[in-house]
């Protein structure tokens, strides 16, 4: 009986080392696999991760993940984007404003069309600039509903607050369930560097897509512009390119954007490039972040 006893000990503490090993090695090669599914979403968008493509997973589900269920994207999302070369996107940003109808027009005449990022506007006026974005054929997506940035980026919880406001708002006015979405000055900036993978992760979770741009109308270090330099400088980025997101602003004192578009459109067509929509279904361009703090 006492043989019998000791060999049960030594199986039992066998058993128990076993566990001691095995659990951990599970839970290990689970926790790796959902990193790399996210991982592999977050590379559909174009985006480089930071640390090598590692992502810190919690085991709770954060607060902000239980917020506004009903706020995610329908978008139906394919494993390959449309890359198209030759492809030129006009973005604006802001919409609408005081110059949404000129453009509008602009662009009717040339018989293109381009992808709008909504704000927040209560006047019927805009609304009404709004609805005809989208009666045109233009692609319609989201910026904020404030024009605060210090507001939006306070906390994943307050970006998610101010997306659900201009949602609501753009879905409204126009019946459109935005796909698309653009973050107030661009996917990483030094407004949200405390919480942009974060935010990334998140509304790629939920579904949305976003484009950040690599050619832009706007020189920063210039007081005004006329509408001769920001089609000199659209034209001169998109230089050797293989397909472009072009960033324009749609605002009150952005009227010379107006004036620049002719020179934009007929410089590009004449360097063979084609004016698409940004959708769902387009590869994003996403900034790098792996080098940020």
């Amino acid at each position: 009986m006492k043989t019998l006893s000791v060999r049960f000990y030594k199986r039992l503490i066998l058993v128990v080392l076993l566990l001691a090993i095995l659990i951990p090695l599970v839970a290990a090669i689970t926790l790796k696999a959902q990193n790399s599914k996210l991982v592999a979403q977050l590379e559909g968008t174009g985006t480089v991760l930071p640390s090598g493509g590692d992502l810190t997973f919690r085991s709770e589900v954060t607060n902000y993940q239980e917020m506004y269920p009903e706020l995610y994207s329908t978008a139906q999302i394919a494993e390959q984007r449309v890359w198209a070369s030759n492809a030129a996107y006009l973005t604006f940003d802001c919409t609408p404003g005081e110059n949404t109808r000129r453009i509008l027009d602009v662009l009717d005449t040339y018989g293109i069309k381009a992808t709008f990022f909504m704000r927040g506007v209560s006047d019927e006026a805009a609304l009404e600039a709004m609805r005809e974005v989208a009666s045109r054929g233009h692609s319609v997506g989201l910026r904020s509903y404030s024009d605060s940035y210090q507001e939006i980026y306070q906390s994943v919880e307050s970006y998610l607050e101010d997306f659900k406001k201009i949602y609501d708002l753009v879905y409204s006015t126009t019946g459109i369930r935005a796909e698309i979405f653009r973050f107030p000055g661009g996917s990483v900036n030094s407004y949200n560097s405390r919480i942009f993978r974060e935010l990334i992760a998140e509304m790629t979770r939920r579904n949305f897509v976003f484009f950040d741009w690599h050619i832009s109308g706007e020189d920063p270090l210039a007081e005004s512009q006329t509408g001769d330099q920001i089609a000199n400088q659209v034209l001169t980025g998109m230089e050797g390119q293989e397909r472009g997101i072009i960033q324009l602003r749609d605002a009150a004192d952005k009227s010379a954007v107006v004036d620049a578009l002719p020179g934009i459109i007929e410089g590009l067509q004449a360097n063979g490039y084609e004016f698409q929509l940004l959708t769902a279904a387009v590869m994003p361009l996403a900034w790098s972040y792996g080098n940020a703090s």
